[in-house]
C-alpha cells in the first residue's frame, strides 16, 4: 500500500460525501421507477416498459467491467468525478423529449453508480485502518438502502408538491450535482502504486486473466448475483406491479428500512465472526425461504413478515462478503 496522503477529517469528509452521493443515486433509481407509469403516459407508452430498469441495471454491469481500467487511467479523484457527472445524467432525463432519451439518460445514470460504488471500497481501504474499515465498507453498503428510503418516505410528498414526474426526478437530480461540486472541492485522489515498485515487481503483474482463473472469483460471483437479483426484485421491480397481497411500494419500504439494522448487525458481525461462511449460507437460506413464502401466501400479516425478515437477511452479510476481495 503506498503512503497515506489523506489526513483522518479529509478521510471521514471523502467517506461522508461518498456515501450521500450513492445514497441519491439510488434515490433517483428508485423515484424513476415509482413515476415509471407517468413517464410512460405522457410518452405514450401505454404498457409499463421495463427498458427504463434494464437501462439501469445493464449500465451496472458493462460499469463494474470498466471501472477498474478507468480508475487506473483516471485516478481516484477523477474517477469519482466522472461517476458523479455520469449520475448527473437524471437532470438531463428530466428534460427529455422523447423516450429513447431519457431510456439513455437512465443508462448514463446506472453507469455512472457502478462506477461510483467500485471506488467505495478503495477508499475506505487506503483512508482508513483495517479494524476500522468494516465499519465503513458496512456503512457504504446501507447507502443503497438509504438513498430508497429517502426515495419512499419523501416521493409521495414530493410528488404532491410538485406535481409532474419530470419536476420530482429534477429535485432528486438536484442532490446529485450538489455532490458532484462537493466533491470537486473536497474530494482528494491517492497513488494507486508506487511506480519504482511497479517496475521492480512487473513480472509478478495481476492482470484479469489472473483473476479469471481463481475458484473464489465464481463462488463470490454466484453468492452476490443471488443477493442482488433478489434486492433488485424486491427493491425496484415491485413497485411497478402493485396487485400483490400487500402494496408493493410498502413491502419496497419495509425491506428498504430493515436493511439497515442488517447491515449494522452485519459490520458487528463481520468484526466477531471467525467463520463467515456460516453466515453467508444463513441468509442465503433464509432469503429463499422468505421470498417464497411471501410471494405464494395470501395473508397480508404473514407477507408483511416475510419482507421485514427479507430485507434484514439480505444484508446482514453484506460488510463481510464485501470485506472477502
Amino acid at each position: 500500500m503506498p503512503p497515506k496522503v489523506i489526513g483522518p477529517k479529509r478521510a471521514l469528509s471523502i467517506e461522508l460525501l461518498l456515501f450521500f452521493a450513492y445514497c441519491f443515486f439510488s434515490a433517483s433509481w428508485m423515484v424513476g421507477s415509482i413515476v415509471t407509469t407517468d413517464m410512460a403516459q405522457e410518452f405514450g407508452v401505454y404498457t409499463i416498459p421495463s427498458s427504463v430498469n434494464n437501462a439501469i441495471s445493464a449500465a451496472k454491469i458493462l460499469g463494474n467491467f470498466v471501472a477498474a481500467w478507468i480508475l487506473l487511467k483516471l485516478g481516484p479523484k477523477r474517477t469519482v468525478s466522472l461517476s458523479c457527472l455520469l449520475i448527473c445524467a437524471v437532470v438531463v432525463g428530466a428534460f427529455s423529449t422523447s423516450f429513447p432519451a431519457f431510456i439513455l439518460t437512465r443508462f448514463l445514470l446506472g453507469f455512472g453508480g457502478a462506477i461510483l460504488m467500485i471506488c467505495m471500497t478503495p477508499y475506505v481501504v487506503y483512508c482508513f485502518e483495517p479494524k476500522q474499515q468494516p465499519i465503513f465498507i458496512g456503512l457504504n453498503n446501507a447507502g443503497p438502502n438509504t438513498g430508497n428510503l429517502i426515495a419512499l418516505l419523501s416521493v409521495t410528498a414530493v410528488r404532491g408538491w410538485l406535481g409532474s414526474w419530470r419536476s420530482v426526478i429534477l429535485f432528486y437530480g438536484i442532490f446529485s450535482v450538489v455532490f458532484l461540486v462537493l466533491w470537486l472541492f473536497v474530494g482528494r485522489g491517492y497513488p494507486i502504486a508506487e511506480k519504482a515498485k511497479e517496475e521492480t515487481l512487473s513480472s509478478t503483474v495481476y492482470r484479469y486473466r489472473d483473476g479469471l482463473r481463481e475458484p473464489f472469483l465464481y463462488k463470490f460471483l454466484f453468492t452476490m448475483t443471488g443477493r442482488l437479483v433478489m434486492y433488485t426484485v424486491m427493491l425496484y421491480l415491485f413497485p411497478l406491479h402493485p396487485n400483490f397481497t400487500v402494496d408493493a411500494q410498502f413491502i419496497s419500504l419495509m425491506i428498504a428500512l430493515t436493511g439497515i439494522p442488517g447491515t449494522i448487525l452485519g459490520i458487528v458481525l463481520a468484526k466477531k465472526l471467525k467463520r463467515q461462511i456460516t453466515l453467508f449460507r444463513f441468509s442465503g437460506v433464509a432469503q429463499s425461504i422468505l421470498f417464497f413464502a411471501m410471494i405464494l401466501t395470501n395473508s397480508a400479516v404473514l407477507a408483511t413478515v416475510c419482507a421485514i425478515l427479507l430485507g434484514f437477511v439480505i444484508f446482514i452479510s453484506t460488510p463481510s462478503l464485501f470485506t472477502l476481495p
